[in-house]
């Protein structure tokens, strides 16, 4: 037998290919022919004819032994192919674990990349959309605000940047005229914008320039939507007319199904903005435009607003005032749209990312421990001849087939977890809509499959030594045992997973932490038993002052004498709304600011209940009352944002505020009271400068009426609308809800990501504890060996389980120590999504660290259990 395997070994050593000998002896001959010409007495011409026709033959015979070659290097896939597939049936318990490992991480990976790509890295679905771009102005203390029509008839008439731009803002009308009104979402656009965005009328057509001036023909162009439900779908829409808050509007053009320019915001109709503007107006005088613009090709954004930027120092020396300091603002619309997801879904990528890290490595660990189960193997089929290229061959074949497989079970996953995220997610995700698995999602797919498998089909290759023959095919029946190197490999690979699984522990726990603060702040006032009645007026039947307090004070009147009633305040911007409007201030007495320091606050109206309805604490001075109305001194309450900045060790109550600051015209009023600080942006969200006047003294069409009741409000809400009808039955409802409701839903979104964060740390430390199992297992089964010999030399089994213990902890410590070195940094990328704590939270960083610590434990416990229960008597018998 032993002669048998010297053999082998020796036709192991000294065998050469087919191709290589076949290549020598065509050299040879050619070399020879062409030497015996020469000797028989053929001229050097001749010879080199002769040897040329030979060149030819030999060329054809190379040919033909490359076409042989290609067949056999193609059947030699094949026969790997095959012998891969008898693999994974042969061991039917490991592929399935490398198989499901691998296709849980690429089916997360998929599904996420596929919401990454769809939101932020595919174009807008408009014409040269790369080059489509937002604008606005800037200031040294406020940056992104509304342009003025002033600067904007400037820039449309002087830039040499833009190809065209368009002015856009949204407003609400009242449609009258029909069996009941409607409040309906409207964009009015420059004549220019639907064309900036490829829109294609699916009947009529667009604005024209003289549409769209103060004085011309008011004209709107329908979305499709509202067409289709509203009016029914009617074909011979266009030239009817809509009374939009009393005044007559013709359909030129219907859009067609599909457009959309804010995915957040359902528009019903679009009508030109310029009738609304006046070119006579001041150029200071803001309001909520915004520009939408389209780049000239190879013009940098960059460039772009230096171009703008020039021509408001030339308006500034022209028209020196409130707009001299002011400058452009600007943004690559796609970037515009994600602004506020892009941070979130950057970090669910790379949390994916992590897991697939964590998969890779625990199945390079199977592959090694596998690699070593069969050194037997390897060493028969290199002793019978082959080589090391052809053996690193067969592996990556098996290991890209078992990926393959988990790569389509993985999209697979991929498919349904994509569309449970879709239904999970909240409202107001931009783009949503236009998430799917399209070709670059598959390719990417398609690309993370085939990475796997070559970086856990290399790790043998990376891992394994010089192969002993005779040692390996000496070693009787028993499996051959892994290299030192193999050792080192994977207890790093388990190192790495172990630091992964602390960082997305720590960073999921955070944010759980933060929605915790977040959900039990307080919002500065008492959201319990509160409805919301939101209403808009509409200009053409509330023409003044009086009108417009007239309505409100009916309307309070009626709803104090619904049962269940308890107060009722009307507010011109509630909480959650967020930034209904705000503009700069000073006070009077104090240090003069900058230019680039004028201070920004919320400024709202309030009628004298609105603050006892609320629940909001009155901490210093008075509330509004009835003597506070029009013509009286101008007053004001302002929350402890403002006190605390301005007055830190005094009464705030007394000053004088001046709105516009030191720098623009405008009114001073005296302060009269202090409140306590609103969220006013909702939970998660921290409470901002606010300035309150009465209502009576500033009188808004479009108010809120809050509403307390002594039960559930949501009761109420049949009897609310009744009653706004009585009062006004062409007059409709904005929305009407439940303040518990209204905030629940700011913290959507900070729920979700969450909820995802914490189901990927859930199944990293779930990869994990298999990972740890798996090396200590392996581990245990390698050195059952040792364990027996040392129980034979007098060790108790509580010395063999301190051993094994000792070398899972030090990879256990390794791991958390890179973990809590990693998490301290990564953790700087939550900054944006924490709120209430510090994103460097040194008790959640404790606790991530023994839960993963905790995790390692059970997992390490069957090996370990399995160390001790060795039978020393029967193992060395054995051996």
């Amino acid at each position: 037998m032993r002669e048998w395997w010297s053999k082998l070994i020796a036709m192991a050593r000294g065998r050469r290919t087919i191709h290589d000998d076949l290549a020598e002896e065509i050299q040879s001959n050619l070399e020879l022919a062409a030497e015996d010409r020469i000797a028989h007495g053929q001229s050097a011409e001749e010879a080199r004819l002769a040897a040329r026709r030979n060149l030819g033959n030999a060329t054809l015979i190379r040919e033909r032994a490359s076409d042989a070659w290609s067949f056999v290097k193609f059947e030699t896939f094949l026969q790997d192919l095959r012998y891969g597939l008898r693999g994974i049936r042969r061991s039917p318990a490991y592929s399935l674990v490398v198989i499901l490992t691998l296709a849980l991480a690429i089916g997360a990976n998929t599904a996420i990349f596929s919401v990454v790509n769809s939101v932020l890295l595919k174009p807008l679905p408009y014409p040269d959309s790369e080059r489509l771009v937002r604008l606005g102005e800037s200031s040294p203390t406020a940056q992104g605000f509304s342009i003025t029509w002033g600067n904007f008839r400037a820039w449309q008439k002087y830039n040499r940047s833009f190809e065209d731009m368009a002015g856009f803002e949204w407003n609400h009308f009242t449609l009258t005229g029909r069996e009941q009104p409607l409040l309906i979402t409207a964009m009015e656009v420059g004549h220019g914008f639907l064309n900036l965005l490829g829109a294609k009328p699916l009947l009529g057509r667009t604005f024209t320039a003289e549409e769209d001036h103060a004085g011309a023909v008011r004209t709107a162009v329908l979305d499709y939507g509202f067409w289709s439900t509203k009016m029914a779908a009617d074909a011979s829409v266009l030239g009817t007319t809509l009374d939009l808050d009393g005044l007559t509007y013709r359909v030129i053009g219907v859009l067609p199904p599909g457009f959309k320019f804010n995915g957040s915001v359902t528009v019903d109709l679009y009508v030109p903005i310029g009738v609304f503007k006046s070119d006579a107006a001041p150029r200071g005088a803001h309001g909520s435009m915004r520009i939408l613009a389209r780049l000239r090709p190879s013009v940098t954004l960059s460039a772009a607003r230096t171009d703008l930027d020039r021509i408001m120092q030339r308006l500034a020396q022209e028209d020196p005032g409130t707009e001299s300091d002011h400058r452009s603002e600007g943004e690559y619309l796609l970037n515009d749209k994600t602004e506020g997801i892009r941070p979130t879904l950057w970090i669910l990528m790379g949390a994916v990312g992590f897991i697939l890290l964590i998969a890779c490595s625990n199945v390079a660990n199977l592959v090694l421990a596998r690699s070593a189960a069969r050194s037997r193997e390897v060493a028969i089929r290199t002793a019978i001849g082959a080589g090391r290229i052809r053996l690193v061959r067969q592996v990556l074949t098996e290991n890209l087939l078992i990926a393959s497989i988990g790569g389509a079970l993985g999209l697979a996953l991929g498919f349904w977890a994509l569309r449970a995220l879709i239904l999970m997610a909240p409202t107001g995700i931009p783009r949503l809509d236009e998430v799917s698995l399209d070709l670059r999602a598959l390719l990417f797919t398609a690309a993370v499959t085939i990475l796997t498998g070559l970086l856990v089909g290399f790790a043998p290759v990376f891992t394994a030594g010089k192969v002993d023959l005779a040692t390996s095919l000496n070693a009787g029946g028993r499996s051959g045992t892994d290299t030192k190197r193999e050792r080192s490999f994977r207890n790093v690979l388990v190192v790495a997973e172990i630091t992964v699984t602390l960082v997305l522990a720590f960073g999921s726990g955070v944010l759980l932490r933060s929605l915790i603060v977040a959900q039990n702040s307080s919002p500065g006032f008492v959201p319990e038993h509160l409805l919301s009645l939101e209403l808009v007026l509409p200009d053409s039947s509330y023409k003044d002052r009086q009108s417009v307090q007239n309505f409100f004070g009916s309307l309070e009147q009626g709803l104090r004498s619904l049962p269940g009633v308890q107060s009722v305040g009307t507010v011109f911007c509630p909480p959650p709304a967020g930034d209904c409007s705000d503009w700069w201030y000073s006070i009077l007495g104090g240090p003069v600011p900058a230019k680039s320091d004028v201070p920004l606050s919320y400024f709202n109206y309030v009628d004298p209940d609105y603050f006892g309805t609320m629940g909001i604490a009155l901490t210093e001075g008075r509330g509004f009352g009835t003597s506070d109305r029009a013509g009286s001194p101008a007053v004001a309450i302002v929350n402890e944002v403002v006190a605390r900045r301005w007055f830190p060790k005094a009464s705030a109550v007394g000053h004088l505020i001046k709105l516009g600051g030191p720098y623009m015209p405008g009114p001073t009023i005296e302060i009269v009271g202090v409140t306590a600080n609103v969220r006013q942006e909702g939970f998660g969200t921290e409470s901002g400068p606010e300035i309150y006047q009465p209502f009576a003294q500033h009188p808004q069409r479009g108010m809120a009426v809050m509403i307390r009741t002594a039960g559930d409000p949501n009761a109420l809400i049949s009897a609310v609308r009744r009653l706004v009808v009585s009062l006004d039955h062409n007059l409709p409802i904005q929305r009407v809800a439940s303040m518990e409701d209204r905030l629940a839903a700011t913290l959507e979104r900070r729920k979700f990501t969450t909820l995802l964060l914490a189901i990927f740390a859930g199944l990293a430390l779930s990869l994990s504890a298999v990972g740890v199992y798996g090396l200590l297992s392996y581990w245990v089964m390698a050195r059952e060996e040792e364990i027996a010999i040392r129980q034979a030399l007098g060790a108790s089994r509580a010395r063999i389980l301190a051993w094994a213990a000792a070398s899972a902890a030090r990879l256990v410590a390794g791991g958390i120590v890179l973990g809590l070195l990693a998490a301290w940094p990564a953790s700087s990328w939550l900054k944006s999504l924490v709120f209430g704590i510090s994103p460097h939270d040194t008790a959640m960083m404790i606790a991530a660290a023994s839960v993963v610590i905790g995790i390692a434990a059970l997992s390490a416990a069957i090996p370990l259990a399995r160390a001790i229960r060795v039978d020393a008597a029967r193992k060395l018998q054995r051996a």
